[in-house]
């Protein structure tokens, strides 16, 4: 009988109706655009930072984050590498050699970081390759061969097939030289690294640094679920303690990276929140009056018998009705803008007037949007509990009415 009531009172006055699930509606579609789409832009920060090297956990020298360093090195890392591959989740795991270096042409020197690959495992998936511009990725066996950025190619005056010298310390902190010649250049559009990095193959610096053919700095993992990166690298801790490595999160290994992802998920979590009061109010205001204009109404129901626990009970059931139906209109509103979203992304280009640059990487001017259902399950979970909430007062509202007073002003 409460759910035929509440039916009927909701469908009496269509076009209050009909207001009030719009506004829920509208809240719900927004929640879930700005949510899907911050999602799609922190993960492909997130997949770019860990495609970059470091992956979504990172293998490395139990002390390396204390006092880094070339004398700091992974041992039997060929064979830990072969063992993270087979983890559940895991999808590949790559050997790196990084340190620093001084890099000098005849024409001038530049500090920078140095990245040393296996060009086998990476043809596919290293994530300069779709950046570099001139020349191409060493082989294996161009054991002279490096890599640098457009910049630090200017700033030296050098091009394809010239010759560079790098300098650094190998693992007994001695000054050790190698001769290279230029075989790529990159551009990322992101300064510091079109400045300051170089590629090298992974051998050569190996033997450079006077490591063992199986000595690495860090074995990056890439994860098939970039969000189970914390928890990964706890469970890898035991795994890797024997090689004398320890096993840390994407997080960790960039932090301003992290750090900006954070400090852009408060900035949505309060807009959200902006957005969800604004839009409880004319809810609160729609039902609110909704009730007020029945008392009399509700006065003779009241009179003829109806409880005021009753009458609470058909004013919740309206509310929850029309959580109900606004939170089905709203997914059902939301699924052609995720997918498109999704598919073609929402071009932030003209806010933007330039690159924006964190932890050295590119945020992309294009959102993409992504999906998680825990997510989504939290918005609606917490739209729908908004409203519930929205009804109480008006419910109580309902339970204060006094029969006698409203008989009489009929």
């Amino acid at each position: 009988m409460i759910w035929k009531m509440a039916w009927r009172n909701l469908l009496r006055n269509r076009r209050r109706t009909i207001i009030t699930l719009v506004s829920i509606a509208f809240g719900f579609v927004l929640s879930v655009t700005f949510t899907t789409l911050s999602d799609g832009s922190y993960g492909h920060m997130i997949d770019l930072a860990a495609h970059m090297g470091s992956g979504h956990v990172t293998v490395e020298p139990a002390r390396y984050r204390i006092h880094p360093g070339t004398d700091l090195v992974v041992s039997g890392s060929d064979e830990l590498a072969q063992r993270l591959r087979r983890r559940p989740g895991a999808t590949k795991a790559t050997i790196r050699v990084t340190g620093q270096a001084m890099i000098a042409s005849a024409n001038g020197s530049l500090g920078a970081a140095f990245l040393a690959i296996d060009p086998a495992q990476e043809k596919d998936s290293f994530f300069l390759l779709r950046h570099i511009k001139e020349g191409s990725l060493f082989a294996a066996t161009d054991e002279g061969k490096i890599l640098i950025g457009a910049k630090m190619a200017k700033a030296l005056d050098v091009n394809l097939g010239k010759k560079l010298v790098l300098t650094t310390t190998d693992r007994n902190g001695e000054v050790v030289s190698g001769l290279l010649r230029v075989g790529g250049i990159f551009r990322t559009r992101a300064d510091e690294m079109d400045k300051h990095l170089v590629v090298l193959p992974i051998d050569a610096m190996r033997k450079l640094l006077g490591y063992a053919p199986d000595e690495a700095t860090q074995i990056a993992l890439l994860l098939s679920d970039r969000r189970a990166a914390e928890r990964t690298a706890k469970l890898l801790a035991p795994l890797v303690e024997p090689n004398g490595a320890t096993a840390v999160s994407w997080a960790r290994v960039m932090p301003d990276v992290s750090g900006a992802i954070a400090m852009d998920q408060v900035g949505n979590y309060f807009l959200q929140v902006f957005i969800f009061l604004l839009i409880g109010a004319g809810i609160l205001n729609t039902v609110l009056m909704s009730v007020l204009e029945r008392k009399r109404e509700f006065g003779v129901m009241v009179a003829v018998g109806l409880s005021p626990a009753r009458l609470w009970r058909l004013v919740m059931t309206e509310t929850f009705c029309l959580a109900m139906a606004g939170l089905a209109v709203g997914a059902i509103l939301s699924l052609p803008l995720y997918v498109y979203f999704h598919a073609i992304g929402l071009d932030m280009s003209s806010w933007m007037k330039e690159d924006m640059v964190v932890g050295g990487l590119i945020w992309e001017p294009i959102m993409k949007a992504e999906l998680y259902w825990d997510h989504m399950a939290l918005i609606f979970g917490g739209v729908f509990l908004l409203i519930m909430l929205l009804g109480v007062y008006p419910a109580y509202v309902t339970t204060r009415i006094q029969p006698v007073e409203t008989l009489k002003s009929l």
